[in-house]
């Protein structure tokens, strides 16, 4: 019974979203990210893990039936919140920064959404159909609204061809795979499971590479985590104090939330780098890591199952 109860415990722990975001980053500021010679970058890496983060999520879709058109409003809401909302405040504090650190917040304002808004709003027992509709949508939008943004505000233009990249790779592909995984019937909690732990590699990837920037001026590096903060979690918390003064329920609150909230800072790294240079990656990293100090507060916080 030794191996049975060890393995209850086990599970037990990797289920719990909190504790498996602060041991990753905690993993993260320690290790540095994976080390090279493992045959894949930190960057293939933090995807793949994106894919299947996404795929198990939506093993819980029935795509049979499903009708986007009945989503409009959704959509219309995502848009005003990950694209009017959380994109204008982040421009707002770019305002605040000079040089590549200002041209890394407004890459920041300019992407939509996190692929992760998905597999969180299944953790949180959010409303998953409409979430994924919303979020194919922005992606779509993006192709558009990220390197329009870009243009005005820097000059210069985002490639579309790396935004279809993105579509395909973390919309289209984790569908595809969904498909053969549902019929698979994955219990609940070993997929919440498997979800933790491709986070917890996901955050050593993205964070841990970029980790002397949390060791070297302390000065600049307060004033980022200040503005990130107030980006992520003052927003976010505005966000679900109105939504709660409406009595809008739990299960739209969720991916309300996330999408005013959270911003793919992933691919906002990987545009800053690519566009400007690594000093310009700087504002989408401290937001990294403030996004898993913000997921576990939703998680275990605002949105706590009681």
């Amino acid at each position: 019974m030794v191996p049975l109860y060890w393995g209850m415990d086990a599970l037990r722990l990797l289920g719990n979203s909190a504790l498996m975001m602060t041991l990753s980053l905690i993993t993260a500021l320690a290790l540095g990210g994976f080390p090279d010679g493992i045959g894949l970058t930190n960057s293939n890496i933090a995807m793949i893990t994106l894919v299947i983060m996404m795929s198990l999520s939506l093993t819980n879709l029935q795509l049979k039936g499903l009708k986007v058109r009945d989503h409009a409003s959704s959509v219309g809401r995502a848009f005003l919140l990950s694209m009017v909302l959380a994109s204008g405040a982040t421009v707002l504090i770019s305002f605040f920064f000079e040089g590549d650190l200002r041209a890394g917040w407004v890459i920041a304002a300019a992407v939509p959404s996190a692929i992760s808004v998905v597999p969180f709003t299944y953790l949180m027992k959010g409303d998953l159909e409409p979430t994924l509709v919303s979020t194919a949508a922005l992606y779509i939008i993006a192709l558009v609204f990220t390197p329009l943004l870009t243009l005005l505000l820097l000059g210069q233009a985002i490639e579309v061809t790396l935004l279809l990249f993105y579509v395909g790779l973390l919309i289209l592909l984790p569908l595809f795979i969904s498909r053969p995984l549902r019929r698979m019937n994955i219990r609940p909690d070993h997929k919440a499971a498997i979800i933790n732990v491709t986070f917890f590699v996901l955050i050593i990837a993205v964070a841990g590479p970029n980790r002397h920037i949390f060791f070297e001026d302390h000065v600049l590096l307060v004033s980022l985590l200040a503005a990130a903060v107030l980006r992520i979690f003052g927003v976010g918390l505005l966000w679900n104090w109105y939504l709660k003064r409406k009595n809008v329920p739990r299960q739209r609150r969720v991916p309300e939330v996330l999408f005013s909230s959270h911003k793919n800072t992933g691919m906002a790294a990987t545009l800053a780098i690519t566009l400007i240079g690594p000093a310009a990656a700087v504002p989408a990293t401290i937001c990294a890591v403030v996004d898993i100090a913000w997921l576990i507060f939703l998680s275990h916080g605002v949105f706590k199952e009681k």
